[in-house]
């Protein structure tokens, strides 16, 4: 007598085979059919980033306030537009009456990009592959990496952030990174230029000797600026043994922050400064 049972038993192999030539017949084809993606070429160019860095001609809080202005290449003034450059020239002004700006770092965030590669405070660390190549900064553990595997996401899935959307490629001996979706949250320097989430980077980075590389790096920003400009820093490898050390930032450091100012005991740093 065949039961239910003994059906259910010789059904399940059939389909288990029904299943499988079904996958073998169509798969090929769906494979076939599938949309090439671009291609990257991922050759590493015998250039060797890797190593421990520190950024060279660092200018702190603590230089003259017109060492910190912000400048081209060339020197020149940065080309704000009217309503950027009002906000610059107050926070100077401000600077200049001993009322420092409290960026980000002060509440223990990112600089963000472009100002964590153009004015990083602690050495940093690359780390370098054929598919991408990262930067560890020793300030606050903050690291950036640089896709060579693929392209920018897509629009919809971009959300303006500290670090952006970096993708690099080789040219030659320069690596060549193309970064957008930056928050406005950021600012470009400790004085507080402002930029809008449009902004957009491009850096050439490349070692001008064994111990020393430079970035090039182009801001471009149609709202903030009234044309791309162009600024440049070098770093150079630190001492053999050299490592970044951990760093901690905590609420409640001495430099308080009242009414979006840097104090010092909770007193503007300038009167600070006269005791």
């Amino acid at each position: 007598m065949t039961t239910a049972l003994d059906c259910a038993r010789k059904i399940r192999p059939s389909l288990v085979a029904l299943g499988a030539a079904i996958a073998l017949t169509v798969a090929p084809a769906a494979m076939a059919q599938a949309p090439a993606g671009p291609t990257f070429d991922l050759k590493v160019p015998g250039v060797d980033l890797s190593g421990v860095y520190e950024i060279e001609h660092y200018v702190g809080s603590g230089a003259p306030i017109d060492k910190r202005i912000m400048h081209t290449i060339d020197g020149s003034p940065v080309p704000w537009q009217p309503w950027a450059k009002k906000i610059y020239d107050d926070r100077i002004a401000d600077e200049r009456n001993g009322h420092t700006f409290a960026g980000g770092p002060t509440f223990c965030l990112p600089h963000g990009m472009p100002q964590m590669m153009t004015a990083a405070t602690y050495p940093i660390e690359i780390f370098q592959s054929a598919k991408d190549v990262v930067f560890v900064h020793e300030l606050q553990r903050n690291y950036r990496i640089i896709h060579l595997d693929r392209g920018h996401l897509p629009v919809d899935e971009l959300t303006p952030n500290y670090m952006g959307d970096s993708v690099g490629h080789w040219e030659g001996d320069t690596l060549v990174v193309d970064t957008v979706g930056l928050s406005e949250k950021t600012t470009l320097d400790m004085m507080g230029g402002p930029h809008t989430d449009k902004m957009h980077t491009v850096e050439r980075i490349r070692m001008v000797n064994k111990d020393q590389f430079e970035i090039v790096i182009t801001v471009d920003d149609p709202g903030t600026f009234t044309k791309p400009w162009t600024e440049r820093v070098t770093y150079r490898r630190g001492k053999p043994g050299t490592e970044i050390m951990e760093y901690i930032c905590l609420d409640g450091n001495r430099n308080q922050v009242v009414n979006g100012m840097v104090t010092i005991d909770g007193k503007p740093r300038l009167d600070a400064k006269k005791k």
